[in-house]
């Protein structure tokens, strides 16, 4: 039988998922870690250029004799002359004076953010007069060559940081998901691998049930051999339980049948009612006694595992050995096996039901006697046909019992049928009676295929 391997209930499924699951989270969390850290290193990186400007605009500072204070230029990086391009500048002094970026034309430093005292001014975010957001730092210095209070502002765009970790989160989520997938398929291989000593036991165990193997053979890892060797040992005490069992049977079977056998004897050499009851009891017995060490035998031995018996060579020699025992009557048994069907159980109990069969059928056919047998996909079906007086639609529920005749002039004592529906009914399988096609009964047998 062939499982999904990807079923929900499978072992290779709860390692794939659990595998999967971490190394999501292992994945998300490294990305949520490296995409932050990225995103500091670029806004430190881009507040140092800020304050680069702020130094260079504080250098630029110069104080005339007469009091007046100018830059001796303006910065020479050309975002500052572009309009509203996110990159401003302005100096303030306590008198008055100021001055400030060509890209802010004629608009003011945005107001807002954090309250400015003697130091450096704490970056922050803050949209300009057209609307995008920019990032301002600055600082206030007390500068003893102009005698006055500082105070210059300095700004970028936001979206430069925001586009550099735009690009970094593009390469890395593609990054990560080439690692990622890499490990996936690492996770598939290593499971594969390390499943395969459970798949080379259940394969052995396979041809163990089909009668292929008698043990578990390979060279399994520490982990597994226990195992192995555990079933094995099952394995082997099955075996000698139902060889104890073959044996005590059989025993037993010699203990009672001579004591019966004398029994019968002594009633023989007896005449009147007294030695009828004694012969009819004892018959019973006799045939009580060979029911139940069938039974006890069969219990024994239907559900042995890896049993397997050949269909078309059974079949082969009892109908040499039938057409032998019912030469008189010259029967013509026909075999038609359908390819080399197996029965999955021993070669005893499907000789005895096979053999109780036919035998039946040579009983009661007239000229001919025909056998069908095939594994329809759904087990072994066996059919027994003669061209017989056929048995009557209510009757044949009847000649299935146990002891049951319903012609005492032919002899018999009425158990085969019986054993054949108990042996077929231990291993699962049925029998029931039917009108043949030549006319008489056809006994149709399901059994479980190998």
């Amino acid at each position: 039988m062939t499982t999904n391997p990807f079923h929900t209930g499978s072992i290779r499924f709860r390692l794939l998922v659990a595998a999967s699951l971490s190394l999501l989270a292992a994945l998300a969390i490294t990305f949520f870690v490296l995409t932050n850290l990225f995103r500091d290193t670029v806004t430190r990186n881009f507040d140092i250029v800020l304050m680069d400007h702020v130094d260079e605009l504080l250098s630029l500072m110069q104080r005339h004799e007469d009091g007046s204070i100018e830059l001796n230029r303006h910065p020479a990086d050309p975002r500052f002359l572009k309009p509203a391009s996110g990159w401003y500048w302005t100096i303030s002094v306590g008198n008055g004076w100021n001055d400030r970026s060509r890209s802010l034309g004629a608009n003011d430093m945005p107001a807002g953010g954090p309250s400015i005292a003697s130091g450096d001014i704490r970056p922050h975010h803050i949209a300009d007069h057209s609307g995008q957001l920019i990032r301002i730092i600055g600082k206030q210095v007390h500068d003893p060559n102009i005698g006055r209070e500082l105070t210059v502002l300095l700004s970028g765009p936001a979206v430069v940081v925001e586009d550099a970790v735009a690009d970094f989160n593009g390469a890395l989520l593609l990054s990560l998901a080439g690692i990622g997938l890499a490990l996936v398929l690492a996770v598939v291989f290593q499971v594969s691998f390390g499943l395969r000593p459970l798949r080379a036991i259940g394969k052995s165990l396979a041809a163990i049930r089909a009668g292929d193997a008698t043990r578990l053979e390979g060279d399994f890892p520490d982990e597994i051999a226990p195992l192995a060797s555990e079933l094995n040992a099952l394995l082997d005490h099955n075996r000698h339980s139902i060889a104890r069992t073959r044996t005590r049977v059989s025993d037993l079977a010699h203990a009672l049948k001579t004591p019966i056998a004398v029994l019968k004897n002594t009633a023989d050499e007896l005449s009147g009612p007294e030695a009828d009851s004694i012969r009819d009891q004892v018959t019973m017995m006799n045939d009580s006694v060979n029911h139940h060490l069938a039974q006890a035998r069969i219990a024994g031995t239907a559900g042995l595992i890896g049993a397997r018996t050949p269909l078309r060579d059974l079949a082969e020699r009892l109908r040499r050995t039938l057409a032998q025992i019912y030469a008189d009557k010259a029967l013509n048994i026909e075999l038609h096996v359908a390819g080399n069907p197996v029965f999955r159980g021993e070669h005893q109990d499907l000789a005895e039901m096979l053999g109780n069969l036919m035998d039946n059928a040579c009983k009661w056919a007239a000229s001919r006697i025909q056998v069908d047998a095939a594994d329809d996909g759904h087990g072994l079906l066996i059919s027994v046909s003669d061209d017989g007086p056929g048995i009557p639609d209510d009757g044949r529920d009847e000649a299935l019992g146990r002891g049951k005749r319903l012609d005492e002039s032919t002899p018999g004592d009425g158990l085969g049928l019986a054993i054949v529906r108990d042996i077929a009914g231990l291993y699962g399988g049925t029998l029931d009676l039917a009108s043949g096609p030549q006319g008489g009964v056809s006994a149709r047998l399901r059994l479980p295929a190998a």
